[in-house]
């Protein structure tokens, strides 16, 4: 198709009389052809698989079936989900500190299994909170609320137990979306 376009506009070309030749563009560009751009939503392609629960006829949707594919697997291990989670409230407390300078009000309060930023009134307060009977993080936000973070036993990183976002991301963004400064090291 493209080579039998481009043989009627060579053809074209050379029937035209040679003042009208010179004011054409060059012959390789001719044969372009534009193109529209097309996007691709994510999750609308493909078909969805089909839940093979107990009555057999439910078919489980793209968006959980993508929950389910990023799902991490939880450290079961006691001690080593206590001493990582004590770990990352110290990081995160010593990547806060910086902050409390270039902010009016940001209070940083440590508790045993508990960090607390308290910033202005009206701006809200973030808390971490250890629960060591179902091995997670709660972390609460007043910009994205309250999600529930696991440690990863493949990555060995604090992720969502739902769809395996990472707990320091969502924290930096909330807090550069809400606060002057940057947490250092995290």
């Amino acid at each position: 198709m493209l080579g039998s376009r481009s043989v009627i506009s060579r053809a074209l070309v050379a029937s035209l009389p040679s003042c009208a030749r010179s004011a054409l563009p060059v012959a390789s560009s001719l044969a372009v052809r534009h193109l529209s751009t097309r996007r691709r939503r994510r999750g609308q392609t493909g078909t969805p698989a089909v839940n093979s629960n107990s009555s057999g006829d439910h078919a489980t949707s793209t968006s959980e079936m993508r929950a389910a594919i990023n799902r991490p697997v939880k450290v079961t291990d006691m001690l080593q989900f206590v001493i990582a989670a004590q770990d990352f409230l110290d990081k995160i407390e010593d990547a806060l500190e910086p902050m409390k300078k270039h902010n009016e009000v940001f209070i940083i309060t440590r508790e045993a299994s508990k960090l607390t930023v308290t910033l202005r009134p009206g701006d809200g307060e973030y808390s971490l909170e250890i629960y060591e009977d179902s091995h997670s993080i709660m972390m609460q936000t007043p910009l994205s609320g309250k999600f529930g973070y696991c440690l990863s036993a493949s990555t060995s990183e604090w992720v969502n137990e739902e769809d395996g976002h990472s707990l320091e991301g969502m924290l930096v963004r909330d807090m550069i979306r809400q606060c002057n400064g940057f947490p250092e090291c995290l």
